[in-house]
């Protein structure tokens, strides 16, 4: 995690939609729904890696991304899939350092276990959280949430 680096001033608009297109040239579908009204005072690097290992999980793990930005009195941006899920006993297990869901998140994605322990943190340092949930319609929803 980068910790040295400064904060400043970001249109995380347009930090989603770069994210987002990176995924589509690699042959992923990802959609950016929503917008921001203000520029967001964070560390761009950082943020840009922890949302890109939320939409490689959900790329990986769901075949799409939708990518949902709000706000209210935080910043708060949604990573939804349509994957298979997360049995509720490991929801919060999947951010400890390369644990890894052997049953439904086969070898082949490749993961080392380390991507969502590193987005947490990423939260964590801008003063915010990352939490994740099952869908009632299927797939994972991960909330990073971020104070204004």
């Amino acid at each position: 995690v980068q910790t040295q680096e400064p904060t400043q001033t970001i249109n995380l608009m347009a930090l989603l939609d770069s994210v987002s297109e990176n995924a589509i040239e690699v042959g992923h579908d990802v959609q950016v729904r929503g917008s921001l009204s203000e520029p967001y005072n964070g560390k761009p690097i950082a943020l840009k890696r922890c949302i890109e290992n939320l939409v490689e999980n959900a790329v990986s793990y769901g075949e799409r991304a939708i990518i949902r930005i709000e706000e209210d009195k935080n910043v708060i941006i949604s990573v939804l899939d349509e994957g298979p899920g997360i049995p509720e006993e490991q929801l919060e297990a999947v951010f400890d350092p390369f644990f890894r869901l052997e049953s439904s998140r086969a070898k082949k994605s490749g993961g080392t276990g380390l991507g969502l322990g590193i987005a947490r943190n990423i939260a964590k340092a801008h003063g915010g959280d990352l939490q994740l949930a099952n869908r009632p319609e299927g797939g994972i929803k991960a909330t990073l949430t971020l104070p204004k």
